[in-house]
């Protein structure tokens, strides 16, 4: 019940000082630092997509970073890790995926009044950071639950030439962008998530990154913030962000399945909770599939 009411208290923490940080400053660039133990992951939404680099951290040369890149979130976690009796899960670290989305009826085609919602899958990329975790043994040191705290960003890039937008009934709908010399338009959303794994080591090697395993469970989301964004050319490059809610869920959940073996695990997210608000913008359920890089 403690470890419950703690991750309960760090999400009003992180969501309330990330509302204050948007409310104060104006984010110009889209470069995310943020820095887990002794490495830095560097998140850059460019003009050709969204570049992930992990590196060590570096102690020197501060100054130049922050002089080049005044403007950039800055994000700094202590990862914490607490296992008991013996047994490690594999949640902490780095997911790299694609997204995409199902229709109503459970179908990646979707229907011809939610074509505006039709993506570009190849650069449609899902980002999470599961920054913290605690595992709790069940059997010896290979069978146990994981729980912890994380960030997802999900970027969805539109295949057609449009952006969305609320009408004047409250309801999520194309708005066209023809007229201009549309290069790329996307999609963009932050969630704060909690997840509850359950995960099963099989028997072998004596150290548990050493063995193959299974992980599923649920995770419960908070979205922090949205935004629409499209790129154009006129005399040169144009951009445009309009930050809003866009009728999409603050709270959700969804279902994880993840296969893994030393460092690396394959994963499978996907949210039964439809993407917007019921009757307010099209009924669309997230997926994402990729690969997730452990204990970073």
């Amino acid at each position: 019940m403690k470890t419950i009411l703690t991750l309960v208290t760090a999400i009003f923490i992180f969501s309330a000082s990330w509302a204050q940080e948007d409310s104060l400053k104006k984010v110009k660039k889209d470069t995310t630092r943020i820095i887990i133990g002794k490495k830095e992951i560097q998140i850059v939404d460019g003009d050709h997509g969204t570049d992930i680099k992990v590196k060590d951290k570096q102690f020197e040369g501060n100054n130049d970073i922050e002089e080049n890149h005044e403007d950039d979130e800055v994000d700094n976690f202590k990862s914490d890790s607490r296992h008991l009796g013996g047994f490690k899960g594999h949640w902490r670290g780095l997911d790299l995926g694609l997204n995409n989305y199902l229709s109503s009826d459970k179908s990646f085609t979707l229907k011809n009044e939610d074509d505006f919602m039709s993506l570009r899958t190849s650069r449609s990329i899902n980002v999470n950071l599961n920054l913290l975790q605690h595992s709790f043994s069940l059997i010896g040191n290979q069978v146990g639950f994981v729980t912890g705290l994380g960030f997802e960003f999900y970027n969805y890039f539109f295949e057609n030439k449009n952006t969305i937008e609320e009408n004047s009934l409250g309801v999520i709908v194309s708005k066209p962008l023809d007229q201009i010399n549309l290069d790329k338009t996307k999609l963009s959303m932050t969630y704060l998530t909690v997840p509850l794994l359950f995960e099963f080591q099989f028997p072998g090697q004596l150290k548990n990154s050493k063995r193959l395993r299974i992980l599923g469970g649920v995770i419960g989301g908070l979205k922090l913030r949205s935004h629409t964004k499209y790129v154009y050319e006129d005399n040169g490059t144009q951009k445009r962000k309009n930050w809003d809610d866009f009728n999409l869920r603050s709270l959700r959940y969804g279902f994880t399945g993840r296969v893994g073996y030393r460092h690396l695990n394959l994963y499978v997210n996907y949210y039964p909770v439809s993407l917007f608000e019921k009757n307010k913008g099209p009924e669309l359920y997230p997926i994402a599939v990729g690969l997730s890089f452990v204990g970073l």
